[in-house]
């Protein structure tokens, strides 16, 4: 690849990047990055999937009246289409457009160097691609922390939309999945939207409104993570007085952030008749670290996988060194990005399956050996239990 060939890339990506960063600063720093705010008043994307939305959302009204959840307490219908369709058009045009510099400085590139492969392709390329995907992946990111940001209550209504069809639903969820897993993970990430929802909701709001609206929210979290502990652990007729409870809270959350954020007049996150019998909790277990914190470590980690990545092409005709390096980089990107990080854990499931099927038979074959007991015991373990006394091997 010649250097003009490759100048023209670096010109193509760094101008649209350069827009795309000033958009989203703008955007995060006045708190009106909205997904479809202004791509939904585009003639016809009203209706693009709009059927399939509304028909998904009558399946989990459906679900939530067998459940035993009044329509009363659950979200308005008209609201919630109009509210989630908005949302997810939005994203859609989003990802698009940010993934086009990547596209423009990547397969370009790809292509001139499988074309002129008798020439010697220099590695300050290589090193300035990967820093190019880095950028656009981190201008992504900040994109998603921009709508967590400036759309808290969006963020809540998608990730109650996902945690009531996972819950409510289970045919949605793939096959290969742990059950457990993706339901602690979707609870988890309800439950941090939730509390977003309450600290950036009320930021131009005096100090006493704030903490009474994080007092509420901190509250809804305790009563959603009893409940859910209850469904969890619970059997028969308890596990389902548990899950109708667990639904009946989420649909009230969902119910208070489907409004579209200008036509928002209250701080309600939920009905307070739903939080009656929860008492009041200390904020002081919610602390996080700072977002420059975690933006700083991000940051860190992408610059270490760049580094990673490009020090494999520096190492002349060592490919085992080389993997390890691209895999190093991989998986520093994995500890900051989810999606990477799932699609990894399962290639590894599906390569180590096969081995891990022989783990129990080679720990039958092995021969178990009897611990030694101590001559002179410690006076901590005189109180053992008798259980462990019993399980030693009789020899």
């Amino acid at each position: 690849m010649t250097n003009t060939e490759f100048d023209n890339i670096a010109f193509l990506w760094g101008w649209w990047t350069f827009f795309e960063a000033v958009w989203i600063a703008v955007l995060w720093r006045s708190r009106t990055r909205v997904p479809g705010g202004g791509v939904y008043r585009l003639p016809g994307v009203r209706r693009i999937r709009r059927g399939a939305c509304e028909k998904r959302v009558e399946t989990l009204l459906d679900k939530l009246e067998q459940g035993g959840v009044p329509a009363e307490e659950g979200p308005d219908k008209g609201e919630l289409v109009d509210r989630w369709h908005r949302i997810v058009a939005g994203r859609c045009v989003s990802v698009v457009l940010q993934a086009v510099p990547l596209l423009v400085a990547v397969l370009p590139f790809w292509w001139a160097t499988s074309l002129h492969r008798t020439t010697v392709t220099p590695f300050w390329m290589f090193a300035a691609v990967a820093g190019f995907g880095t950028v656009s992946l981190t201008l992504m990111a900040a994109d998603v922390r921009a709508t967590a940001v400036s759309d808290a209550a969006g963020v809540v209504t998608v990730e109650a939309i996902g945690f009531l069809e996972l819950l409510l639903i289970p045919a949605r969820r793939r096959a290969q999945d742990s059950a457990l897993d993706v339901h602690g993970r979707q609870f988890g990430r309800l439950c941090i939207a939730l509390r977003a929802q309450a600290w950036y909701g009320t930021r131009t709001m005096p100090p006493a409104t704030r903490d009474r609206v994080r007092a509420t929210s901190e509250r809804l979290i305790v009563a959603l993570d009893d409940v859910n502990e209850r469904y969890l652990l619970g059997e028969g007729a308890d596990r389902e007085a548990a899950l109708r409870d667990l639904a009946r809270l989420v649909a009230g959350a969902l119910r208070q952030s489907c409004p579209p954020r200008a036509e928002r007049d209250s701080l309600l996150i939920i009905d307070p008749r739903l939080l009656a019998g929860v008492s009041e909790t200390d904020e002081a277990g919610a602390a996080t670290e700072s977002l420059r914190t975690r933006l700083l470590a991000a940051v860190g980690r992408l610059a270490v996988a760049a580094g990673l990545i490009a020090g494999a092409f520096l190492v002349p005709g060592g490919e085992a060194v080389s993997g390890l390096l691209v895999a190093a980089g991989v998986s520093s990107v994995a500890v900051i990005w989810p999606h990477l990080r799932e699609a990894l854990h399962r290639g590894g499931q599906l390569v180590g399956g096969s081995s891990t099927v022989r783990e129990p038979e080679s720990a039958a074959e092995e021969p178990s050996r009897p611990a030694p007991s101590p001559s002179n015991p410690c006076p901590h373990c005189s109180d053992r239990s008798t259980v462990t006394t019993e399980s030693r091997t009789v020899g």
